[in-house]
This record gives structure tokens, C-alpha cells and sequence, in this order.
């Protein structure tokens, strides 16, 4: 018990993008094997052998949001105010057809204030003001995206 509570201390004063388990993979050695993956995906995509075709992708909670991160090119600070995704959970992201981005339909799940808070007192690096900049930022994005869905 107490190595585990060692463990959760040094993660998050260290964060949750950057702490390594031992014998595993930090969020930023994910992120990396997101790019690579990204990087083939994109090339499929562009090679035209697929047109117009959906595309499944099948992983768990952190390799879901590290992808969001990735293709929205989202801060390690706006990371940290996202939750995993449900047990087979899902996401879904909207080619609009006018200039070929891709929206992201799926509502979210933001930390609480009180979460985001503690691990804002727990690692000093995070000015307070940019994590507000960037909960109201999640927070307009998910209504806009919410408001697009009711029109």
C-alpha cells in the first residue's frame, strides 16, 4: 500500500502525460506510437484506395484521448482536464463535407474542478490561469459541437 501511494504521489506531481510506470509506457511514449500510427493512417487516407469509407479504430481509454490530442494538436494542459473514456466506450469524429476537417461528435468527460484543482496544487508547473483558458475552451468547444448536433 504504501509503494501504491508513493506511485500516485510521483505521478501526479510529475503528471499523467509524462510519469512512466515501471517496466511501462509513459502518455508521451503513447503519443509517440499515435503519431507513427497517425502518419499510416494518413497515408492510406490519402492514397485514395478509400474514399468515403468509415474507418474503426479499436483501443483503450488513453490511446483514445492521446489520438483526440494528437489530431487536434491539444496541450498536455487540456490532456490532463479530459477522463479516460468508459469501458467500450467510443468516439466519433465527422468529416464536414465544405472544407474536410473532421468534428469531433463525442461529448467528452472533463475532470471536476475539484480534480483538476488538486492536481494543480499537487503539480506547480500549471498556472492557474492557462488551465481555466483551457477548461472554458473544452467547455465552448463541447457546447458548439452540442448546439451543432441540436440544429
Amino acid at each position: 500500500l504504501a509503494k501504491r501511494e508513493i506511485t500516485v504521489a510521483e505521478r501526479q506531481k510529475i503528471g499523467r502525460f509524462f510519469y512512466r510506470f515501471g517496466n511501462g509506457e509513459s502518455g508521451a511514449d503513447v503519443y509517440d506510437r499515435v503519431s507513427l500510427f497517425m502518419d499510416s493512417l494518413f497515408r492510406e487516407m490519402d492514397s485514395n484506395l478509400m474514399p468515403n469509407t468509415n474507418i474503426l479504430i479499436v483501443s483503450h481509454g488513453l490511446f483514445m484521448r492521446l489520438f483526440l490530442m494528437r489530431f487536434y494538436r491539444w496541450s498536455v494542459e487540456r490532456f490532463h482536464t479530459l477522463e479516460n473514456f468508459n469501458n467500450c466506450g467510443y468516439c466519433i469524429l465527422e468529416r464536414d463535407d465544405q472544407d474536410g476537417s473532421f468534428i469531433l461528435k463525442t461529448e467528452l468527460k472533463i475532470s471536476s474542478e475539484q480534480e483538476l484543482l488538486k492536481r494543480k496544487d499537487s503539480k506547480e508547473k500549471l498556472n492557474e490561469q492557462n488551465l481555466n483558458e483551457e477548461i472554458n475552451s473544452i467547455l465552448h468547444t463541447i457546447k458548439t459541437e452540442n448546439d451543432k448536433k441540436k440544429a
